[in-house]
């Protein structure tokens, strides 16, 4: 099976749900900084060529970055922070912002705002191999901007300048910032997991949570299930941080044996 782009979007304007959630976030955060920091394995030659060919030209970033921040020039969003892009397009121009229509089908129109926060949690996700520099990160940043509901709250990742995609000839206009819908690259790897904390986020925190690994919010009706029994059970609060809990554990189960397997590949390699 080939890799695959996990894309995720959703909205929460309660501060208090946003700051539960990130706690809880910031505990993976720092699971993963840890294995990043200590437990590197040892790699077979052809995943640090890999490594060192796609690192090339990359700016340095830190494992787990707290955002917290104003902007109050022009921050460019593209559509795709939404589920229905057209929709968050139409109520742009509703409310007179400026939108960027786009040369190439596959760029999203982007949406022009003057003045923005940003607040969250942006963290590189350990996988021992290495693979995706740059698309091996996980984007819980919110977007506040309560003169604009239709933007208020959204998930968004913050992409350097730079980086906007930009079709053949196209001129985009100089902005402070620019916004994507978060997105990160796996194979083999933690694919399910995911599946996991996404419902998990979209079950306790943000109801209007939407991901796609392979399908649509895949096996999100079965977690459901799990975690209405358990709230049931043991009560709202302590069911958040049980399963949680249970998220984290099986994050850690999938990097120790990750681990394992590549510095097998290694010592295989050696003979």
């Amino acid at each position: 099976m080939p890799s695959v782009i996990v894309a995720w979007k959703g909205s929460c304007r309660d501060a208090k749900i946003r700051k539960r959630l990130l706690g809880h976030l910031h505990r993976l955060a720092s699971q993963s900084d840890g294995y990043l920091q200590l437990n590197q394995p040892e790699r077979p030659a052809f995943l640090n060529l890999v490594n060192e060919r796609r690192e090339q030209g990359l700016r340095a970033r830190a494992n787990v970055e707290t955002v917290d921040r104003s902007l109050a020039a022009t921050v460019l969003i593209s559509s795709f922070i939404s589920a229905s892009p057209s929709a968050l397009v139409s109520s742009a121009r509703a409310a007179g912002l400026t939108v960027i229509d786009r040369q190439e089908g596959n760029h999203a129109p982007l949406i022009a705002v003057d003045k923005v926060r940003l607040s969250g949690l942006d963290f590189k996700l350990f996988d021992p191999r290495g693979i995706y520099p740059a698309e091996d990160r996980m984007s819980f940043v919110f977007l506040e901007c309560p003169e604009h509901p239709f933007l208020d709250g959204r998930l968004v990742e913050i992409a350097a300048t730079e980086d906007c995609p930009a079709g053949e000839g196209e001129v985009l206009p100089a902005a402070s910032a620019y916004l994507v819908s978060p997105s990160i690259h796996l194979r083999y790897y933690l694919e399910d997991w995911t599946d996991c904390l996404f419902s998990w986020v979209k079950f306790f925190f943000i109801g209007d949570f939407w991901w796609q690994r392979w399908e649509e919010m895949q096996g999100y009706e079965d977690y459901r299930a799990v975690f209405k029994t358990i709230q049931e059970e043991r009560g709202g609060e302590t069911a958040e941080a049980a399963t949680f809990d249970a998220v984290l554990g099986t994050f850690t189960q999938h990097a120790e044996h990750w681990i394992d397997e590549v510095e097998g590949w290694a010592r295989s390699e050696q003979g």
